[in-house]
């Protein structure tokens, strides 16, 4: 796993002007990222329920539609129809 993430350091280097501005939105994919890995496996609760799927559930789906978002800075491709559908989704299920 820590390979993993040296090449994905080294990656962020390589890219980092291309990257540009873009840059705050792979943050805020590493803190959901981080929020995701402590509320999944920092309880020792094998079936989650409610207020304990909430963290989770918000992670994934704000990981999943940032990443469709950055494909590319166009708004009419399918990754485009796909992060709105996610957000309709994630507001159906968790009211936001």
């Amino acid at each position: 796993m820590f390979g993993s993430l040296k090449t994905l350091e080294k990656t962020l280097e390589e890219f980092e002007e291309k990257i540009g501005d873009r840059r705050v939105s792979i943050d805020d994919v590493l803190i959901w990222l981080e929020k995701y890995v402590r509320s999944v496996f920092g309880s020792g609760s094998v079936t989650k329920r409610g207020d304990d799927l909430v963290l989770p559930l918000e992670a994934a789906f704000s990981i999943a539609i940032t990443l469709f978002e950055l494909i590319d800075t166009g708004a009419e491709g399918v990754d485009d129809r796909m992060s709105e559908e996610l957000k309709k989704i994630k507001a159906r299920y968790m009211g936001s």
